[in-house]
């Protein structure tokens, strides 16, 4: 008969290897989806497109963790006021000429503005996807290119309209066909309802670098981080 001490010694072996079984997997699980963002990264999409010398002056912006598009609120091309109210924001002075708008998870984006927010539960909660997701809206005023994390974009009016329609596609409506606006961080920006799925294969990057790849423009294949994204429109573009 095997003494119970012995026996206590081999689970607890047992207990040791699989523990280490599981850190090395985990371990190799994080390398290979980060070999493939920096793979999917550079590797582009509509890789022939050429910037118009005409056309519609846009933005690309990072905070180092989300990207998002920034446009003018209106222009001949299309009009965003039917979305995005100045009555929604509880100042309408600060009611912008342009928007930033980005797509994420709801739990992320309300609770972590930088890095050092994150709360376990919601980066598990992306990680595994979830369709609680919003809309984020900033009202800007005449807005330039800042080297570190707003770089210019000109686009064709016709990849302007394909751009728009794909972010209007992301609103949730109500039975009036009105956007669902929500407070934000401060008195110039707002969450809005939104549809679709987050996940760690498909993030707030993905989504901006999705939208542009829809209009035909340049960008990663696959972005899950704001680096592969940004690395599409350097600052000698400017």
């Amino acid at each position: 008969m095997r003494h119970p001490t012995a026996e206590k010694v081999s689970m607890a072996t047992t207990a040791i290897k699989w523990l280490k079984r599981s850190v090395v997997a985990s371990g190799a699980i994080i390398a290979a989806y980060l070999l493939a963002a920096l793979a999917g990264s550079l590797l582009p999409a509509n890789q022939d497109w050429q910037s118009p010398d005409d056309g519609i002056e846009l933005f690309i912006e990072t905070n180092g963790l989300h990207t998002g598009i920034i446009m003018p609120i209106w222009s001949d091309v299309h009009d965003w006021t039917p979305l995005v109210r100045p009555e929604h924001l509880q100042a309408p002075s600060f009611y912008g000429s342009h928007i930033l708008v980005g797509w994420g998870h709801a739990g992320v984006y309300r609770n972590t503005r930088e890095w050092s927010d994150l709360h376990a539960r919601d980066a598990i909660s992306a990680v595994f996807g979830s369709d609680d997701v919003l809309i984020h809206v900033y009202h800007l005023k005449y807005p330039q290119a800042y080297p570190f994390y707003r770089r210019r974009l000109i686009v064709s009016e016709a990849e302007y309209r394909k751009i728009a329609t794909a972010i209007e596609a992301r609103f949730v409506l109500d039975d009036h066909y009105r956007s669902q606006p929500s407070a934000g961080y401060g008195k110039d920006d707002l969450f809005y309802a939104a549809n679709g799925h987050y996940s760690a294969f498909y993030t707030c990057n993905n989504w901006t670098s999705d939208v542009l790849q829809q209009a035909g423009i340049r960008t990663g294949r696959w972005t899950p981080f704001q680096g592969g994204v940004m690395r599409w429109f350097p600052e000698s573009a400017e």
